[in-house]
């Protein structure tokens, strides 16, 4: 059985940083809690961060597209050696490759999104 995150809600997120790994709550249209893991997690960006966040989707996009579209925000990010230390967006978009790390896109209908990088990602129910 496929479990859908579409109109659920963000119940809340952690990071642990000695698991490496991303955990987002959700309370599915079906009223069930679901843990979305991103394991071997590097780093995530969120904007818009709030209670009662709607998901709309959670998709692993082209890391190649992920960078054309976000070249600007990765120049301005290298000052600060987020998520690594790199000297241009290439050298990070290879690491990230080099590494077989994916980009999971996050998309609300209301309120949080943003991006992780993690190489792995799974859904179960608790």
């Amino acid at each position: 059985m496929i479990i859908s995150i579409h109109d659920g809600v963000l119940v809340g997120y952690s990071v642990n940083f000695l698991e490496n790994e991303l955990l987002l709550d959700i309370e599915t249209v079906a009223d069930e809690i679901v843990t979305v893991t991103f394991g071997n997690y590097l780093a995530h960006y969120f904007d818009h961060v709030m209670a009662g966040s709607i998901l709309f989707d959670i998709e692993e996009i082209d890391l190649n597209t992920f960078f054309e579209e976000n070249k600007e925000q990765f120049e301005s990010h290298k000052l600060y050696a987020w998520p690594i230390w790199y000297d241009d967006t290439n050298e990070l978009e290879q690491f990230l490759q080099k590494n077989n790390y994916k980009c999971y896109v996050i998309s609300a209908s209301l309120g949080l999104s943003g991006y992780v990088f993690a190489k792995t990602q799974k859904i179960k129910r608790k």
